[in-house]
């Protein structure tokens, strides 16, 4: 299994990446990302991981903003402090969240969940689909 951090806060990256390990050592992690132009630079140039964890409020702009110039065609898991926006982001197909601090029994859960996930049941993701998600009052 392949997956991408997207995070900020190096603490938080590490964090995490530490934990996936933990879950499962044969589990990669092929790059781990601060911005969303840093993302969208990778995404143009790589290969589209098994698996996306990504925090909403990222130093450059909402994560959201990703999509506007790439497609992801794999399951995302959304990180984040709060829960005004993943509450919204969870409700849509294929999207999880993990509220912080991360919990090890909730992200092994995930990992599992995604480990042999159907990926002809995934859609693009677009910047549309996120965008009304942030301007749509809860």
């Amino acid at each position: 299994m392949k997956i991408v951090i997207i995070e900020d806060e190096e603490f938080a990256a590490r964090r995490l990446e530490r934990m996936v390990n933990e879950i499962d050592p044969d589990i990669q992690i092929v790059a781990k990302l601060e911005s969303v132009a840093g993302s969208v630079k990778w995404f143009k140039t790589n290969d589209v991981p098994d698996l996306i964890f990504m925090d909403i409020h990222l130093e450059d702009n909402l994560s959201f903003a990703i999509f506007d110039s790439v497609s992801i065609t794999c399951p995302i898991v959304f990180t984040t402090a709060t829960d005004e926006l993943s509450t919204r982001a969870f409700k849509l197909k294929k999207i999880d969240f993990l509220l912080k601090p991360i919990v090890q029994t909730e992200l092994a859960k995930v990992v599992e969940k995604y480990r042999d996930f159907p990926y002809d049941e995934c859609r693009i993701l677009d910047a549309t689909l996120f965008a009304d998600i942030v301007r749509k009052p809860q």
